[in-house]
């Protein structure tokens, strides 16, 4: 029997599984096949969905609760990280807990990130000097305006600006901006590389949480007229910039505070050790819930197979679904398989990581 580890490195399968229960399953898959291997969890959310729970979990944060408005306005116990060091605390901020797309059951054009903003004051108050905070699964799209005026910037005439008001915004004031910020290290954990406007912007994104029709031909032309009156307002550009456009628009928002946006799951796999589990490992295995083109550009599984390559070990590839469009995936994975339907997905998971591995 091979001894050497199997490492099980996966990101979500939306709507299912977060990282961390998509790894335990595929680990428990290794277990059906290969009884007694040892394997290594080394869970890889990109800045979605499950990166609280991943760095908690790895770097032993203490995992806290504070309250604040979802993207609908509803008042939420919303968990985050902290860590704290003489030097000033480290926190954890997951968006998607705080105004994800799960708890929006509002009309698309009057969600906020003020929650967001809220949490982020928070930390600052718990002592934080280091802030990670990942993007994916927002439900919002309004250039994080709802963020901003939660740490202090005003908007003329707008006590809680949404996505709905971006066309009518009128002057915008930083004096009041919280001072605290600029002593603090902003790391922005992005899963897309997309600017703010273009037809490659936000609008990207808006149809999957939730926008018509109707509302998508007015998307970028809001996001532009916001961009121009914030970028003003802040001296800076920065709407251009890579991943100022995931979340709709949080990214930029980021930016314009001084936020150094980079791709989240290359900082995960730094601070989860993924590359040295991989170094003593026999294979590697890896999945989301849907592959397509888009994996192969900064997605977890394309990094864990960039790892696995370099350090020649083989990676296989386990996905909910397999994209037509998934043929970029070929030169990465050794081995690639769908779940198949109806069955429940940790069930499904580990059944097909144990087909794999006793093929």
């Amino acid at each position: 029997m091979d001894d050497t580890s199997v490492v099980v490195a996966p990101n979500a399968f939306k709507g299912t599984l977060s990282p961390l229960e998509a790894a335990r399953s595929m680990a428990h898959g290794v277990a059906q096949a290969c009884p007694g291997r040892p394997v290594l969890l080394r869970p890889m959310p990109d800045g979605g969905d499950g990166t609280l729970e991943v760095l908690a979990r790895a770097l032993k944060a203490e995992t806290r609760f504070f309250e604040v408005p979802d993207s609908c306005g509803r008042m939420r116990a919303v968990p985050f990280g902290l860590i704290n060091r003489r030097q000033g605390a480290v926190a954890f901020i997951e968006s998607a807990q705080a105004i994800g797309l799960s708890q929006a059951d509002c009309p698309f054009a009057t969600r906020s990130t003020e929650g967001l903003g809220r949490l982020v004051r928070h930390v600052l108050d718990c002592g934080a000097r280091t802030i990670y905070l990942g993007l994916g699964g927002s439900a919002t799209c309004d250039a994080g305006v709802g963020l901003l005026a939660a740490l202090g910037v005003r908007f003329a005439g707008l006590a809680h600006p949404d996505f709905e008001v971006l066309d009518r915004m009128g002057g915008v004031d930083v004096t009041h901006l919280d001072r605290r910020l600029a002593r603090v290290r902003l790391l922005v954990l992005t899963d897309v590389v997309n600017g703010l406007t273009g037809p490659l912007g936000a609008v990207v994104f808006a149809a999957q949480k939730g926008a018509t029709p109707a509302q998508l031909a007015d998307v970028d032309c809001r996001l532009r007229i916001a961009a121009d009156r914030l970028e003003s307002a802040f001296g800076v550009s920065v709407r251009e910039r890579p991943g100022s456009g995931a979340a709709g628009g949080l990214g930029f928002a980021c930016a314009l505070l001084g936020a150094r946006l980079v791709p989240g799951a290359a900082v995960i796999a730094r601070l989860t050790g993924l590359s040295a589990a991989i170094a003593t490992a026999g294979l590697v295995l890896t999945g989301e819930g849907a592959c397509d083109a888009q994996t192969v550009y900064g997605k977890g599984p394309q990094l864990v197979a960039t790892y696995a390559r370099r350090l020649g070990r083989p990676v296989y590839l386990v996905c909910g679904r397999i994209d037509d469009s998934h043929a970029p995936l070929a030169e990465y994975f050794a081995r690639r398989v769908s779940l198949p339907p109806g069955r429940p997905a940790a069930e499904a998971l580990s059944a097909a990581v144990a087909s794999l591995l006793a093929a």
